[in-house]
């Protein structure tokens, strides 16, 4: 675990931010919101699942530049999780956040909610993992990360366990590559 994320004092995180350029969470974050139309809905009249994957993936990407403030690649979706529908007229939002830092990769964390325009009621109804890599540091590290909320705090609490089974993954892809065949 990065020492960001175990050290949570006052004192340890103002010394980490002058030493590694740390930035706060609230630097890069970002909220959207979209009232689900028509056009966004599969056969069930529901959000189109796909069409949550793009806001995530352009979200997610705005948050990774601007964190970063340099260039990036979509690497991976590490885990989406569909938990209810989203439905014709919600209110959608969408908050992203940097959960995690690697040498030349970042995580980014998204939750999606609802909110019914009429009785004014919420519910979480996604939220997912991407993995984002910098494509041009020239030197450059990628700024730490410093939680500034409890929900901010334990999602990058378990980063490090999340990063090591991406990797795990990733060795088990590579595998496959052997064996996939692409032709007719």
């Amino acid at each position: 675990m990065h020492r960001l994320q175990e050290n949570s004092t006052a004192k340890n995180i103002q010394e980490i931010f002058r030493e590694e350029k740390a930035k706060k969470t609230s630097e890069s974050k970002l909220k959207t919101s979209y009232i689900i139309m028509p056009s966004d809905l599969n056969g069930k009249n529901d959000l189109y699942g796909g069409r949550l994957l793009d806001y995530a993936d352009h979200l997610a990407g705005a948050v990774a530049i601007r964190h970063l403030r340099g260039s990036v690649t979509t690497a991976s979706v590490d885990s989406f999780n569909f938990l209810k529908p989203f439905h014709l007229g919600e209110l959608l939002f969408a908050e992203a956040y940097v959960s995690g830092v690697g040498n030349k990769s970042m995580e980014i964390f998204i939750k999606f909610y609802a909110e019914d325009v009429i009785t004014n009621e919420r519910f979480l109804g996604a939220h997912c993992f991407y993995t984002f890599v910098a494509t041009n540091l020239k030197g450059k590290k990628i700024p730490q990360i410093i939680p500034e909320t409890e929900e901010e705090r334990r999602i990058m609490a378990g980063y490090e366990e999340r990063r090591r089974q991406n990797l795990e993954r990733v060795k088990r892809n590579k595998e496959y590559e052997n064996f996939i065949q692409i032709d007719d």
